[in-house]
């Protein structure tokens, strides 16, 4: 596989754990518009996945979401102090977005910060941004009606979205094969398995999209949408996801060690093959230790 680095993670054995922050029910938000935060509950959930990071080998990156340039400006100022993890801008509109590639530019973090995401619907003028800003890792998106199954996805990345993200000065990039419904999951799994032996590029999607999906619309417990997000997440890494939108950063708390348990069971059966594993691994970090 293409060695696919964002900030200070590199994609490959141990999958990279993505969680967002700002989202429109996240209750740290004082304010939406001016991104006025809770600081003491935003530095408690930050921690707890510190601890949980350390507890479990896991890799960890921060998904931005911000419905306005202001709150965007200041997130990434609030969360370039806050934590060492690496950012992704993936605010609710283009001017949003574009006011965090310019200002990661600006606070020196382009080389910590992705985008999330460049698909078939980015415009030109927010390609130009991104390359202006310096920023060199992206998530590709390759949901698309017209895109359900595998090779579907492999024509519309070949078909010029990579090249589009190439001319935008993206280095880097990692493949968002999509996620519709809970049907979908399984063509999912497969489009991972396509993606990394035929592009060699690290793959993964977001589970929790539809995990969630039925408890907004009450037809299950908080408890039985949490015990979903685990199966489906389940089923994403044991197709060889590399990296997992899992939902919202508090969600943590009962994803990593399920994530890591998965992913130590995997590399065992590897090294009996013959794979090494370094000690910071899941299977040494988590598994080993249970």
């Amino acid at each position: 596989m293409v060695e696919v680095r964002l900030g200070n993670i590199k994609f490959g054995d141990v999958p990279v754990m993505i969680g967002s922050l700002f989202y429109k029910s996240d209750r740290k938000v004082i304010d939406h518009k001016k991104g006025e935060v809770n600081m003491q509950a935003l530095l408690k959930e930050l921690k707890s996945v510190e601890r949980l990071k350390e507890r479990t080998g896991l890799l960890h990156a921060i998904d931005i979401i911000a419905e306005t340039p202001e709150a965007m400006d200041r997130y990434i100022t609030i969360l370039s102090e806050a934590s060492d993890d690496p950012l992704l801008i993936g605010g609710l509109n283009e001017e949003s977005r574009i006011a965090g590639y310019k200002k990661a530019s600006e606070l020196g973090l382009a080389g910590r910060c992705g985008v999330n995401s460049v698909s078939l619907n980015t415009s030109e003028m927010e390609l130009e941004r991104i390359k202006e800003s310096g920023i060199r890792f992206a998530i590709v998106q390759t949901l698309d009606p017209a895109a359900v199954y595998p090779e579907e996805k492999l024509g519309v990345l070949k078909g010029g979205l990579l090249e589009r993200c190439r001319n935008a000065g993206i280095t880097s990039m990692a493949v968002d094969v999509g996620i519709i419904d809970f049907t979908s999951v399984w063509l999912a799994a497969e489009s991972i398995k396509a993606v990394k032996n035929e592009l060699g590029l690290p793959a993964g999607c977001a589970p929790s999209n539809i995990a969630y999906q039925p408890l907004l619309k009450k037809k299950v417990t908080k408890r039985v949408a949490r015990s979903m997000n685990v199966a489906l997440n389940t089923i994403i890494q044991i197709a060889g996801a590399d990296f997992i939108l899992y939902g919202p950063l508090k969600a943590a708390g009962y994803i990593f060690e399920a994530a890591a348990t998965v992913e130590g069971i995997k590399a065992y059966g590897e090294r009996l093959k013959g794979k090494v594993f370094e000690k910071s691994h899941p299977l040494y970090k988590f598994l080993a230790k249970l």
